[in-house]
């Protein structure tokens, strides 16, 4: 692992630590999955691959809570234990299809990248028809202004945007 504590990908810090990039990790990930990463994101893991980005985005779906961030990044490859554990790529792949998630929501062709402290997840698209587009489920909160529904919503059409 890199001893930095920040790289910049794009005007925007990513905070480590980092791991090498890893083509046979990627391609790993790609033949489980069945379909191809979007080159914008593969970029981004080929250089910029941290723990952390500190951003937030605006989703017109969750009107009372329409600022979200997915600061805690999915590495690729295995974790420090040489597992698809936690917070790494294919495990959370792997994961999100056998729990609750699964039933409330069409994870055909998506792929976990980031979460927040919530819990709530975002998605890459690698579906043909709308590959790189990525895809946040937020979950509801039961208390008084707060979101009364769990959301799935388009966030951006590229990794980049």
């Amino acid at each position: 692992m890199s001893e930095e504590f920040a790289r910049w990908y794009r005007g925007r810090m990513v905070g480590g630590p980092f791991r090498p990039f890893d083509s046979g990790e990627c391609a790993a990930l790609e033949r489980e999955i069945g379909l191809p990463l979007p080159p914008a994101y593969r970029s981004f893991l080929e250089s910029a691959g941290g723990e952390k980005l500190d951003y937030s985005i605006r989703l017109p779906a969750c009107d009372s809570e329409p600022v979200q961030s997915f600061d805690n990044l999915y590495q690729l490859g295995r974790d420090d234990a040489d597992e698809y554990g936690w917070g790494t790529l294919l495990g959370e792949y792997r994961r999100s299809r056998d729990r609750w998630l699964a039933e409330n929501v069409p994870l055909t062709g998506l792929l976990p990248v980031a979460r927040n402290g919530g819990n709530d997840i975002l998605f890459l698209d690698l579906n043909p028809a709308t590959h790189g587009q990525l895809h946040a489920f937020v979950h509801a909160i039961t208390w008084p202004g707060y979101l009364g529904n769990h959301v799935f919503t388009k966030v951006a059409d590229t990794f980049d945007g």
